[in-house]
This record gives C-alpha cells, sequence and structure tokens, in this order.
C-alpha cells in the first residue's frame, strides 16, 4: 500500500511539472485558455484515491488519537505557512511580470498584470503547479484522511457502546 501511495505521488509530481511547464515567459502573449485546467481533471480522483490510501495505512497501523490530532495540527500549520509564501510568490512573480514589459519597452498597466495574474490565467500556473502546491496537495489529502479515519474512531465507539 505504501508503494502505490509512492507511485501515485510521483504522478501527481509528474503532473504538477506538466502544469508548472505550461506557462508562459513572463511579458510574453498567450493564446486564448488554459490548457493546464484539465490536469484539474487529472488531479481530483488521484486525490481521491491517495485519500483512500493513507485511510488504509492509518488503520493498519492502528494510529492513536492523539497523534491523528497531533498531525491535524502539524498539517494545519504547514498549509497556513504555505499558502502565506505562496502569496508571497505571487507578489514577487507579478514583480517579474512588470520588469519582463519594461524590458520589452512597454508600459506597465497594473489593471493589465492584475488581469493575467488572477483567477486560472495561463500566466500563473507555475503559481498553482509548483513543489509547494504540490506538498500543499499531498499535504491535504493525508489531512482528509485523518478526519475520516477520527470520524470512523468516533462511530466505531459510539456503535459498539450502542450494542
Amino acid at each position: 500500500m505504501s508503494i502505490s501511495l509512492l507511485v501515485l505521488s510521483g504522478i501527481v509530481s509528474f503532473l504538477f511539472w506538466i502544469g508548472n511547464q505550461m506557462t508562459p515567459a513572463p511579458g510574453t502573449s498567450s493564446g486564448n485558455g488554459n490548457p493546464a485546467i484539465l490536469l484539474f481533471l487529472l488531479l481530483v480522483p488521484l486525490f481521491l484515491v491517495i485519500v483512500f490510501h493513507w485511510v488504509h495505512l492509518l488503520k493498519v497501523y492502528m494510529v492513536p488519537a492523539a497523534w491523528l490530532i497531533i498531525g491535524i495540527l502539524v498539517i494545519a500549520g504547514h498549509h497556513i505557512l504555505a499558502f502565506l509564501y505562496q502569496y508571497h510568490r505571487l507578489e514577487e512573480y507579478r514583480n517579474v511580470i512588470r520588469q519582463a514589459i519594461m524590458d520589452r519597452g512597454g508600459v506597465v498597466e497594473e489593471n493589465y498584470v492584475q488581469a493575467i495574474t488572477t483567477g486560472m490565467s495561463i500566466h500563473i500556473n507555475n503559481q498553482f503547479f509548483n513543489v509547494n502546491t504540490f506538498f500543499m496537495f499531498l499535504t491535504a489529502s493525508l489531512l482528509f484522511a485523518v478526519l475520516y479515519v477520527l470520524l470512523d474512531v468516533g462511530d466505531e465507539r459510539k456503535r459498539s457502546s450502542a450494542a
């Protein structure tokens, strides 16, 4: 089961790498649409399969509830720091785009910079698909698994006390 988690993580990391590579160079124009959105269609079922594998491992090794709760706190802390880091990286990337526009002799229009660096723009694929967001993806799957196991353990205790 742990080998399959490793293989699935490798597949997910490859998809994140592909998504990152779909980012046009700063200051260049791009076509219409963002093909990296299709990667989300692959990542959602992979996320669910990874959660299933985590649940199986957590149940097989009968991880104590106290450790699961500590895990939730650690993962929550990781996600808070990762979101803050990603926000900072987006602001840095906006500056890179501004500089690339100026280097090409263009005039930087803030509305344009904001428009191409918000939502699902192809210009920020590297902000959605990078090492940080890859680890956020993996720890989010572990978080869902831990929550499921904790809720399932609570249900089992209620069922056994009612019988």
